[in-house]
């Protein structure tokens, strides 16, 4: 909503825009994405009568396909996290405001968010895979060697925001929890489960296609839940938080 009086403008947002906006574009990228690998899947179940036909399917499965780089579904995930990341930020600089004791855990957060947008536009993590090829795989538990990474990052995340966690009311304790166990759930633990099907049965199957898709879901909402348990927060915590654009001389003349 839009408070329209005299020269200012306030836009008020509530936290379950973010539910709203981000639930919405989860659930209609990850059904095009299947939409598009069953097409990719099952080429016999459909007819192709002209080249345009074709260019055309090949963009839509390619643009919506959740296991792909560059694409529409990147974009998504690359902004959901991004915005995720502006929030924290906003957040660590109201806090280092008032000096608050943990204001770098939440400046190192949105540092954390801002990376993991990077990741999911660049895709640094699978990359780590090469250096690693030595590893066994585990009989197919570690088929994506980056995933023992990941493992090590999680456990150095625990350590280090425990204390920063405790310090929270008991229903962002919650949501901050569930927010983390659902992107690295999916991000970590279905792609660990992924790769032992891949390893038993192959890629090139719709079940594998679930298993990417799923740990895309979980993902996605693991960062809607974050960006509206971050603006529930700053709702709580600070009610009246605005950004003005206003002269700061003629604000305090007008005071």
């Amino acid at each position: 909503m839009i408070n329209t009086q005299d020269r200012e403008r306030t836009l008020m947002i509530q936290p379950k825009w973010a539910l709203y906006i981000f639930g919405g574009m989860e659930i209609i990228v990850v059904v095009l994405s299947l939409i598009g690998q069953y097409l990719r899947m099952f080429p016999d179940s459909y007819s192709i009568h002209s080249p345009f036909q074709e260019k055309l399917l090949h963009d839509f499965i390619w643009g919506f396909d959740v296991n792909s780089e560059a694409n529409i579904t990147t974009y998504y995930s690359v902004s959901a996290a991004m915005a995720s990341a502006l929030l924290l930020f906003i957040i660590a600089c109201l806090k280092n405001a008032t000096k608050d004791r943990y204001r770098f855990y939440w400046a190192a957060l949105a540092g954390l968010l801002l990376y993991m947008s990077m990741d999911d536009a660049s895709v640094i993590h699978e990359k780590v895979s090469k250096y690693l090829k030595g590893v066994s795989d585990m009989g197919g538990w570690f088929e994506y060697k980056w995933v023992i990474v990941g493992l090590a990052v999680i456990g150095l995340l625990v350590i280090g925001f425990f204390r920063f966690w405790l310090h929270l009311d008991n229903k962002y304790k919650f949501l901050f929890v569930a927010s983390a166990a659902l992107y690295f759930g999916g991000a970590v633990g279905a792609e660990i489960l992924g790769g032992r099907w891949a390893y038993s049965n192959g890629s090139k199957n719709f079940t594998y296609v679930l298993f990417n898709t799923f740990e895309q879901s979980l993902q996605y909402g693991g960062l809607t839940l974050l960006a509206y348990s971050l603006l529930l927060y700053i709702q709580s915590y600070f009610p009246r938080f605005s950004v003005s654009a206003a002269d700061a001389q003629l604000k305090r003349e007008n005071q």
